[in-house]
């Protein structure tokens, strides 16, 4: 929902119930049935039985998603809502493909999963462990199925595992992976790379970065070409998976044109619904016309509220909201790109397990977090509410989204959207 906070005024409050699901104990013959569920779809029996223990079915996208990732070998599209379970529907198939090919005598992972943040780097090492996978380094554990190990930031000296101890899928920034493209060996062996919220990784700051990577992986097809040698003990190909919760498709230069420029023999495997408030989200647009009448009303309603997150548009202001709100007796913290990564990380810990009661934020945590914005709330069919404030500057976008008109061409970055809403009217 990147388009709400660039055109409203500054606040949405978005209120999740139920952070995070609990998995139920369930007897054997259950279990069963759920792993065969997973199998169907082409997991192996490993794999199948190791996520039953957690998710005991498989959801909407990961019944379209699965079977073209783990018996097809072309190129993927995974579209779907945020919060609609994107993560396992490509982990699995990655992992999976990661053990097949994985190579024990090389200090490269078979798997590679680029993405904007550092904080969606640690949701996946959360997932991975969720699912018995070993995130420990030197990765040694030989009772877990795969490894998996999360990295960000700038350019090493050096390569930074030891051949035999690297982990089978490696999540990293797009700065990180950058920093190695030169080093064919390590591309040479990957079995998938996939481009989680890609929509970030195209069309914004991380796309020269990006471009490093595929780059990359064209060298090694053309060294591959005609010389049989060099592709003993590695995947005849790497396969690409692009997911997305926004594909933004107006214009060649949009990102789903994007896509279909880089990738354009992927299936889409999964392209459902996205663009839209889910139906188990309750969304109220406020109007405010003043600093002090849009702090009455968040003082109102975070006093009937339970677990809520306040998204502001600078860390300045949600700086001075959280300081405001903590001075009043409520448990708020802020959250954003100024206060120190670890910080950030205990911060949501305190907050997912209801320490505090209000995290204020900024875009860091409209992405990637398993709390966009809305899309923050109502996750995986649980039932939400969202309130944004707005003034009188955004009455036409207000109205657009309450008739339901299609405004999925809003979310490019590239032109205001007050000009593109004037043409429509046009």
């Amino acid at each position: 929902m990147s388009l709400l906070h660039k055109a409203m005024m500054l606040l949405t409050i978005a209120r999740a119930r139920g952070f995070a699901a609990r998995a139920a104990v369930r007897a054997p013959t259950t279990r069963l049935m759920s792993a065969a569920a997973w199998e169907a779809l082409g997991l192996n029996s490993d794999m199948s039985d190791l996520v039953s223990k957690q998710w005991p079915e498989p959801n909407a996208v990961q019944r379209a998603a699965l079977p073209a990732l783990l018996k097809q070998e072309d190129d993927a599209v995974v579209g779907a809502e945020t919060g609609s379970g994107k993560t396992l529907a490509y982990l699995l198939p990655a992992a999976q493909r990661a053990v097949a090919n994985r190579r024990k005598h090389t200090p490269y992972p078979a798997a590679l999963v680029l993405v904007p943040n550092r904080e969606l780097g640690t949701q996946l090492r959360r997932v991975a462990a969720r699912l018995g996978a070993d995130t420990q380094p030197p990765f040694t554990d030989e009772s877990k199925l795969f490894s998996l190990e999360a990295r960000h930031g700038g350019a090493l000296a050096r390569w930074p595992y030891a051949p035999g101890k690297a982990p089978d899928v490696l999540v990293a920034t797009p700065s990180f992976a950058a920093a190695f493209d030169r080093d064919l060996d390590l591309w040479e062996g990957l079995s998938t790379l996939v481009l989680d919220e890609a929509d970030m990784l195209l069309d914004g700051g991380f796309k020269k970065q990006l471009d490093r990577c595929l780059v990359a992986l064209k060298r090694v097809e053309r060294r591959r070409e005609g010389n049989d040698d060099l592709v003993e003990d590695v995947p005849e190909r790497c396969r690409r998976v692009v997911v997305a919760a926004t594909l933004p498709n107006q214009g060649l230069r949009s990102v789903d044109g994007l896509v279909t420029k880089y990738f354009a023999n992927a299936t889409r495997c999964a392209d459902l619904p996205m663009h839209g408030v889910v139906s188990t989200l309750e969304h109220v647009f406020e109007s405010v016309q003043s600093d002090d009448e849009r702090d009455a009303k968040l003082n109102d309603l975070l006093e009937s509220t339970e677990r809520t997150m306040v998204f502001c548009k600078t860390a300045n202001r949600a700086s001075a909201v959280s300081e405001r709100l903590a001075l009043g007796g409520i448990a708020a913290a802020p959250y954003t790109k100024d206060v120190d990564p670890e910080r950030r990380l205990a911060t949501l810990d305190l907050f997912a397990s209801a320490k505090i009661n209000v995290l204020v934020c900024t875009d860091l945590a409209a992405r990637g977090l398993d709390l966009h914005r809305v899309g923050r709330a109502a996750r995986a069919g649980a039932a939400a509410s969202a309130v944004s404030f707005v003034d009188s500057s955004n009455t036409d976008l207000v109205a657009a989204l309450e008739r339901g008109d299609t405004v999925e061409h809003a979310f490019s970055r590239r032109r205001g959207l007050r000009k593109k809403l004037r043409k429509e009217r046009v």
